[in-house]
């Protein structure tokens, strides 16, 4: 069998249905909306779709401006988590509805996400995912490459960086697809993530703040990604990482596929060539 690298081409076309299918969200109902405040709204709901969306990268948009969130709407940004440098992004926005449900942006599945469930043991190994080192081995070295790392076992998050200095986001969950990263402004998540900036392991730290502001009577929100305060809690207590995402040229990638801390390397997708 002949190993190519992934087929770019159906990342565009997922992108392109999954932005058809947020404007159709968006606007999906024009009700009014039981408004939740900005700082829960924020806190919640926001922080939920992307720790459960960690197949996609969820910003603010071009600036801090865009972080304004009024009458109860908070715009967002979000596109694949890629290895392109320029990847396709589109614009969206997260509310409540008149019945207490988060609306908000739909995705597609894409290859992240099949990586992701076969990483957390949500689903059995398939998909194409079981020839990754053959893959590896068939990404010319000057192509940027991005992938998914699961560990051998979890480690600490000075541990992960002694194994690999910049991780883009990591999976705090043993058995669900979690994944936290760091947002690009300071307090775009509903506390101030750059308080964390010096911390030997700011993205756990940051994921432990999260949790530490989640209430009670969050629950509703929380059911509606599938999570569970107390759940929650112990991974935050925890601290551990199961995984992490990387994205670098293929030498360094596959020095690091060698590593025993490592149980598996998932390749992504691509970029062009460097020159």
């Amino acid at each position: 069998m002949t190993v190519t690298a992934p087929h770019r081409p159906s990342l565009y076309i997922a992108a392109l249905l999954t932005l058809a299918l947020a404007i159709a969200s968006s606007s999906c109902s024009s009700d009014t909306a039981a408004v939740m405040s900005c700082e829960r709204l924020k806190i919640v709901a926001l922080n939920s779709f992307a720790i459960t969306h960690g197949d996609y990268e969820l910003n603010s948009g071009a600036n801090s401006s865009n972080n304004a969130c009024t009458d109860g709407t908070l715009p967002i940004e979000l596109g694949p988590r890629s290895a392109m440098a320029e990847a396709p992004r589109w614009s969206g926005e997260i509310r409540r509805g008149e019945s207490g449900e988060v609306l908000m942006p739909q995705t597609l599945p894409w290859r992240l996400t099949s990586i992701l469930s076969v990483a957390s043991g949500a689903a059995p190994l398939g998909n194409g995912l079981d020839d990754q080192e053959i893959l590896l081995k068939a990404i010319p070295p000057s192509m940027p490459v991005q992938v998914f790392i699961l560990l051998a076992k979890p480690l600490k998050e000075s541990e992960v960086r002694a194994l690999w200095p910049r991780p883009r986001s990591v999976m705090v969950a043993p058995d669900q697809p979690l994944i936290w990263e760091s947002p690009i402004f300071c307090d775009y998540r509903g506390f101030n993530a750059c308080q964390f900036s010096a911390h030997p392991e700011p993205l756990t730290a940051q994921f432990k703040k999260w949790v530490s502001l989640l209430q009670e009577n969050d629950a509703q929100v929380l059911d509606q990604f599938n999570l569970k305060l107390k759940t929650l809690q112990t991974y935050a207590r925890e601290g551990l990482i199961y995984g992490f995402t990387a994205r670098d040229l293929p030498h360094p990638i596959r020095a690091i596929a060698r590593d025993p801390r490592i149980r598996a390397v998932y390749v992504v997708d691509t970029d062009l060539p460097r020159n």
